[in-house]
């Protein structure tokens, strides 16, 4: 964590120091120094670190410090965007000058060329913090599912994550979450984990919200690592009270869903080590055998970097969430994208040992209050029989 963010402000204070550059070599004919630059970078770095404290606790104040703690978090992170492409365009431009020997080209090419690439930083942050923000897609994808019986209709299964119910999503648009979710008339409702967001005193306005929250064959929910921050034992005693939620901590239960009949599995996440792209646990051993060998297996397991460990157990189907999908990710790339830092599996569909895991980008937020390229998702997954 402690790096992950070093690397974040280092990179946020690169892209001010280039931002402000840019400004003096198109503004006022003068850039930095070598010299002078280093000090900016060094000034900026240090305002930085103790703004993105305030901003962390201002998100969790009032209406008018969220304002603005979401204003800053914003501002930094088009701050980054437009200096990684004012890099790209400094380089571009040199290389132009050097090749053609025109200097004269130098101050109107940064001008139009940089003014588009602040533009489009700036730009694409307010559009992913309106438009993105109020993006929900329903993703519907077939999963195999070994030992379902050819010809069966197999399972409905509508996966939600990382709500993360708190200052950046209330009551009311959780409402609205819930009657997305029943419409897509779902068997199954599984939710994978992070469904509070530190504080608990949202915890019992929140469950019931989710009490309305249901399925033909029931839903059932693992706890994350921010639920764990919030305080596990009080989200759990918020959903037993007011829900009708089934929470697996580190145990299982049969389900049958017509002619298919499966262990419903899942594991509570620690707390610990959320940046690991790869964990095992001896509870994932403990539950492989206590399983029925002659049936398929759903394992709710909120982070992917399970999935390793769980496929050479032999569980069938893995849900995971923890990654968001990074919230952003590049056009036709999606896998590039700041959860990668922390998984090597951040959205969508994996496989290995005959295993599947399926990450969902989740239907909350959390960090930064914006969404580009990645929208908002429920997962529609049909658990069909094997080669179907």
């Amino acid at each position: 964590m402690v790096r992950i963010l070093t690397v974040s402000l280092l990179m946020l204070s690169v892209g001010e120091v280039l931002l402000l550059h840019w400004a003096g070599l198109v503004y006022a004919d003068e850039g930095f120094s070598l010299l002078g630059a280093a000090g900016v970078l060094v000034a900026l770095g240090l305002f930085n670190f103790m703004a993105l404290a305030w901003a962390r606790r201002r998100l969790r104040s009032g209406r008018a410090g969220r304002a603005l703690g979401r204003t800053w978090l914003l501002g930094s992170v088009a701050a980054l965007f437009a200096g990684m492409l004012l890099a790209g365009v400094f380089v571009a431009v040199g290389g132009l000058v050097w090749v053609s020997g025109r200097e004269e080209w130098t101050r109107p090419a940064l001008a139009w060329i940089g003014g588009a690439s602040v533009l489009l930083g700036f730009g694409s942050v307010l559009w992913g913090a309106s438009v993105g923000d109020r993006r929900v897609r329903v993703d519907r994808v077939e999963l195999p599912f070994a030992r379902l019986a050819p010809g069966s209709r197999g399972v409905r299964i509508a996966q939600v994550s990382d709500l993360h119910i708190g200052p950046l999503l209330g009551p009311e648009r959780l409402g609205n979450f819930v009657e997305r979710i029943r419409e897509t008339d779902p068997d199954i409702v599984v939710v994978t984990g992070d469904i509070f967001d530190f504080d608990p005193g949202y915890v019992e306005q929140g469950c019931r919200a989710l009490a309305s929250l249901e399925a033909r064959h029931g839903v059932y929910a693992v706890l994350g690592n921010h639920d764990v921050y919030t305080g596990a034992d009080v989200v759990a005693d918020g959903l037993a009270r007011h829900t009708d939620f089934r929470l697996l901590r580190d145990e299982w239960e049969l389900v049958r869903v017509g002619d298919a009949e499966f262990s419903m599995v899942g594991i509570e996440d620690t707390g610990q080590g959320w940046t690991e792209r790869e964990s095992e646990t001896p509870v994932l051993q403990r539950l492989a055998s206590e399983l029925p060998s002659d049936l398929p297996s759903v394992l709710l397991a909120h982070r992917p970097s399970y999935f390793g460990q769980a496929a050479r157990l032999g569980f069938s189907v893995v849900l995971s969430g923890h990654t968001h999908g990074g919230q952003v990710a590049l056009p036709l790339a999606h896998q590039y994208n700041p959860s990668r830092l922390i998984s090597h599996r951040t959205r969508g569909v994996f496989e290995a040992e005959g295993s599947t895991l399926y990450v969902t980008r989740g239907l909350g937020m959390a960090g930064l209050p914006l969404r580009i390229n990645c929208p908002r998702e429920i997962a529609l997954l049909q658990l069909v029989p094997e080669g179907a």
